[in-house]
Formats: C-alpha cells, structure tokens, sequence
C-alpha cells in the first residue's frame, strides 16, 4: 500500500495579518473620527443647554408680561363711574416712578458676583391703583361722594380736619348715606378731585388754572352720617396723607402742578382708594437668598418690601417705563414715550394766557408728575441667564453690561384709554 503523500502548503506570506503600523494608522484615523464627533457633541450639548437657559429667560419675561397686561389693561377706569347723574369722566389709574440715575457708574453691576444695586436709582417702577372694593353700599366698589358743607361753599384741606359728603345719586337721603358709610373706614386714601363746572372752562388750582385740581387726604376716623351729610375726620393735606404718593413724593415733596390745598367748592368729587390694599405694585427687588438674583416682584399695596408680593420673574436686569401722553404726541412712536416724569407736558396749561407748546424744546411749563396725562404705557424688560452658571461662558462678554451671560430682551405697549373716558373733561 503507497504511502500518503504529504499535506501540500502553501508559500508562507510575509504580509499575513496586520502590521503595527497599520494598526497605529487605524487607531488614529479612529480617534480623530470620534474626536471631531464628540467634539460636536458636545458643542452641541453647549448650545442646547444656552438655548435652554435662554428660552427659560424668555419664557420668565413673556410670563412677567403677560401679568402686567392684565393689571394694566383695567387702569383706566373711569373713577366717576359712580356718580350717574353728571356723565363726567376722570381717570388716574398708574403711578410710574421713573428712576433717572445721575451717574451712570452707580448703576454698573458688581462684576464680582454680577450683582446689581437694586436699591439705588437704576429700576423703575410702577403701581396700579384701583377703586376701593365695597359691596356694603349695594355696589362693587366704595360710591364717589361730593363735597356738600352745610355751612360754607368751599372746604379748606389743608387747614380743616373735617370734610363733609353727600350722595349725588340720592342727596340728602339718611338711609342711602348709612349705607355708604360703611364702605369709608379709617386709614382709607380720598382722592379729592374739583373739575370745572358751572360754565368754568379750567378750575381755580393752587398754581393757576388747569382742567381739574387735585387733592388726597387720609380718614382718621370711620365715616358716619351727622344730619342730612357724612362727616370725614382726616389729616390735613400732606404727605402723611399720600401713601399711594399720587401727590407727594416719597421725600414730602408736592409735586403736582394740579394741587389744590384750600378751595374745593361744594361738587367736587371724593373717590375712595382704600388703604392701598387694593393696589398692585411692580418692582425689581434683590433675591434675600441670592445677591446675584434680581427678581420682579408683584406685590399688593403701594410698596414692594420683600414679604408681600410674588416672584414673576428672575435675572432681571432691566426695566423701564415710558408713559404716552394726552395730546402729546411726538414725530415717532417711541419718542411719544417719556421716561421721566419731571419733563410731563400738559398742553392745556396756560402761561401768560396762551396755552403750552409741548412741542417746544423746552416747553414754557412743564406738568410734573401729572399721571392723569398718561393714556399708554411702554415697558421695556432685559432679563440674563445666570451669572457663572455656564462656565463655557466665562470669556464671554455681552453687548449690554459686559457680562459673562446672555440678555433677552422684551418690550410690550399696554394702552390705558377707557372709551367711556372723554378726554375733553380729563
């Protein structure tokens, strides 16, 4: 039996397998590929996470918005709404306090934290006030009351402690009086306002003649019914007298051209703001838990102090508001906004007997402070994402302050004007 032959092989080929060079070339073929897509990854994670932040910053702002839409929208109710027998119209619904710092330095964030100084004049504010609600008087708000002594025709506010009302839709009615008593209660703001009657094309005020004189007094004592009238024990006129500071600055300082200590005839309306209760503030306040966290604030009352408002929003940077003015109009639409309050222009006061030009630069009077003037509003909010929450943003340097996080900014106009507001008689 043959012997089998042996297996037959094949050459041995020296280029078997990979060899370490390739191996090497492979690898780093392999690590520049997954470095160039981890690395737009993760960019891409940086820009998700900003776009994230950001739109949180927009949606705080859209929600913060909205909120002052709805306050604001009902500012300008007809405060004689309630007396039916004359048809006459007035309206104050807003006090803006527009900060103006003088030195733009005090205003610049401490770039160490990137707080702000909110206490100091680098914020507006604004606050919205309404009608006292009452129902006690068979309404939904406190009624309007008229000036009626029984034994003088004008009252003297500044001097007298007492000022006498009646009912003008039922005057001299006992039973309609007991009932509107007891929607006046001690502490509440009067708002005092005398408009020009009896052919009168402007009222008599202290400071000459204008559309409407004004005046606020404080209630010392709950109103009651004496005789045929009702009876309100007050402070004289003052700023003790203003917690709404409609009148008076927060320094005691009458800023009202329109003001009328002593002089309101009989007639003259008395309108019942309530304690400020009723009243809705917006402010931007420090975070007590976070230097770095500037947050507007809507509060109830006439003052924001941190205990009696809500947060609507935070990281706010910015806000400023700018009041459109009765027959005051401007060559653009944002030039019509003022953002101080001291430059207001009232183009029916009369100086030397001719009327203001607005137009002019300088006027020859201006109207400080007078907010029945304003018949829209501009608010113009910036919020940041932030500060040092992303640290791929450290050398980043925005166009705004400088700082090292994105701004968003927004802007909304509300429009005040009532239709059932005539602005002749406003």
């Amino acid at each position: 039996m043959p012997a089998s032959a042996p297996p037959l092989r094949g050459p041995r080929r020296a280029t078997r397998g990979f060899s370490l060079v390739e191996l090497l070339v492979a690898m780093a073929m392999f690590l520049i590929v997954a470095g160039a897509a981890f690395s737009l990854f993760n960019s891409h994670v940086q820009m998700v996470t900003r776009q994230q932040t950001l739109s949180g910053v927009n949606i705080g702002l859209r929600n913060a918005m909205s909120q002052l839409e709805l306050d604001l929208s009902g500012a300008g109710q007809n405060l004689l709404a309630g007396d039916v027998t004359s048809g006459q119209s007035f309206s104050l619904g807003v006090i803006i306090n527009n900060n103006v710092p003088g030195v733009a330095p005090a205003c610049a964030p401490n770039t160490a934290n990137w707080s702000y100084p909110t206490q100091s004049a680098c914020f507006d504010s604004l606050t919205v006030i309404n009608l006292k609600p009452c129902t006690l008087a068979g309404g939904t708000y406190a009624p309007v009351l008229v000036i009626d002594d029984p034994g003088n025709a004008q009252e003297s506010l500044s001097t007298s402690s007492i000022m006498w009302g009646d009912d003008p839709n039922n005057p001299d009615n006992v039973a309609t009086l007991t009932n509107d008593v007891s929607c006046f209660k001690s502490g509440d703001e009067l708002l005092v306002v005398q408009i020009p009657n009896n052919g009168q094309q402007q009222a008599p005020c202290d400071n000459g003649p204008f559309n409407y004189c004004i005046a606020v007094v404080t209630l010392t004592q709950d109103a009651q019914v004496s005789g045929a009238k009702i009876q309100l024990q007050h402070n004289p006129t003052g700023a003790s007298s203003d917690p709404l500071g409609i009148v008076y600055s927060p320094a005691g300082t009458l800023n009202f051209k329109n003001a009328l200590a002593s002089g309101f005839t009989n007639g003259a309306y008395i309108i019942d703001l309530g304690s400020g209760a009723n009243a809705v503030t917006y402010a931007v306040q420090a975070n007590p838990a976070n230097p770095s966290d500037p947050q507007l604030m809507r509060c109830t009352g006439a003052v924001c102090n941190g205990t009696n408002g809500q947060v609507l929003t935070d990281q706010v940077i910015g806000f400023k508001v700018g009041a459109a003015l009765w027959d005051n109009a401007k060559s653009t639409d944002l030039a019509s906004y003022f953002y101080d309050a001291t430059l207001y222009c009232n183009g029916g006061i009369q100086v030397s007997g001719t009327y203001v030009d607005c137009t002019a630069t300088p006027p020859a009077a201006y109207d400080p402070y007078n907010y029945t003037l304003v018949r829209s509003i501009r608010i113009s909010m910036i919020g940041r994402t932030p500060p040092n929450a992303d640290m791929t943003l450290a050398k980043f340097k925005n166009g705004f302050d400088g700082g090292p996080y994105l701004v968003q900014q927004g802007a909304i106009v509300v429009d005040l004007r009532n239709l059932s507001n005539a602005d002749s008689t406003n």
